[in-house]
């Protein structure tokens, strides 16, 4: 039952971005936004999960199935009618699907299989979820000044949304799987650290 919420989740955030994008009333840029953090959440499904069994390991099944749907439609299918081209692609093209988001969904398995319930995997979660999320809405939204590390031009408000967009989400993740109360320092450290990382 964990498992079908999990896929009922972030299917039904997938179906949602799509419907808004084909409606007009979102840009693919936002919807991609919206499906990357919510996609983000779906470790807030753990505690329905048991860990005396093996179906644990279940908890990744909806980002491991999202990883060769992601493979197929953008190496093989490459429609760019497709709803997820539609929803998760900067410009339309199917093969992007192969990068960013296909990246994400690998991490999403390595966080569910290797840091499963712990509050390290609702860290990694948070920055890559919310920060990585937030920051070029921020950015887009409200960027005046900008920046370059590696040759990527950033905005300084974009980075402060990936920093504060890291504490938001671990806010979030520590209050609904119960974990230590806010630790401004420590998260606030993650966070930068995240924010350069995602700056690079």
């Amino acid at each position: 039952l964990a498992m079908l919420g999990t896929v009922g989740f972030v299917g039904a955030t997938v179906g949602i971005s799509d419907f808004l994008v084909k409606k007009r009333y979102v840009k693919v840029f936002y919807s991609r936004k919206i499906v990357h953090v919510m996609a983000s959440c779906w470790l807030t499904f753990w505690p329905f999960f048991t860990t005396s069994h093996w179906s644990w390991k279940l908890n990744i099944t909806v980002p491991a199935v999202y990883s060769v749907i992601l493979l197929y439609k953008g190496m093989i299918l490459k429609d760019r009618n497709d709803h997820d081209v539609r929803t998760m692609s900067r410009t339309g093209d199917p093969f992007e699907l192969c990068l960013g988001p296909l990246m994400f969904t690998v991490v999403m398995c390595i966080i569910g299989l290797s840091l499963y319930g712990t509050e390290e995997g609702t860290i990694v979660s948070a920055v890559l979820g919310f920060g990585d999320g937030f920051a070029p809405v921020i950015g887009k939204m409200y960027g005046k000044h900008t920046y370059k590390f590696t040759g990527r031009v950033k905005t300084v408000e974009g980075s402060v949304g990936c920093f504060l967009g890291s504490l938001l989400g671990m806010q979030v993740f520590s209050t609904i799987l119960g974990y230590p109360a806010f630790n401004l320092k420590f998260w606030s450290l993650i966070s930068l650290f995240g924010t350069l990382v995602e700056a690079v």
